[in-house]
């Protein structure tokens, strides 16, 4: 990537940025994994960047993008729209939440978990999944972020409480 004039972000590691001229332009390139999406203020460099890569590596243009990552974009006239609206369905049928009552908020406001010994143990494995799949969809849902944090400190023990209130969250989403 340094050949091509990219240098490598500070705080994202798999994010890479090059200056075009003396201009306020740039291009991104964005990598995980396999995955690379490609973006900047030229099509022009764009293309020539892609082209470039095509003669290196073996790969695909996918073109213009819609979903990456897990996470859904839409181009708008004010700009670009993210969201996980096929991810959240996809958790909710997975969790059999589809068709449960919506919830008007994340938590109850007088809400305080706690270790909660003296409740039954539920299905770790369950609960664990249900906090992770929670934790990727605050990337587009910042508003729950406290609340699955606050569910997540359970994840080595979780009991009823604890699994009614991830699954609060997972009926707020439904609604919303």
């Amino acid at each position: 990537m340094a050949k091509t004039g990219f240098h490598k972000c500070s705080v994202e590691h798999g994010m890479y940025v090059k200056q075009l001229s003396q201009k306020a332009e740039n291009l991104y390139i964005c990598l995980y994994v396999d995955d690379l999406l490609i973006t900047g203020s030229s099509a022009s460099e764009i293309e020539t960047l892609k082209e470039s890569l095509k003669g290196e590596f073996e790969m695909t243009d996918l073109g213009v993008f819609s979903y990456f990552l897990g996470l859904e974009f839409q181009k708008h006239d004010c700009g670009l729209f993210m969201h996980q609206r096929k991810y959240l369905l996809e958790v909710l049928k997975k969790f059999k939440m589809l068709d449960c009552n919506p919830s008007k908020t994340p938590a109850e406001m007088s809400c305080k978990l706690g270790k909660c010994e003296a409740e039954p143990v539920v299905d770790c494995t369950l609960y664990r999944q249900i906090v992770g799949s929670l934790i990727f969809i605050c990337h587009s849902r910042p508003e729950i972020t406290f609340n699955v944090g606050v569910i997540s400190r359970f994840m080595s023990d979780p009991r009823h409480s604890h699994m009614m209130v991830a699954k609060r969250i997972l009926r707020y989403l439904r609604a919303h």
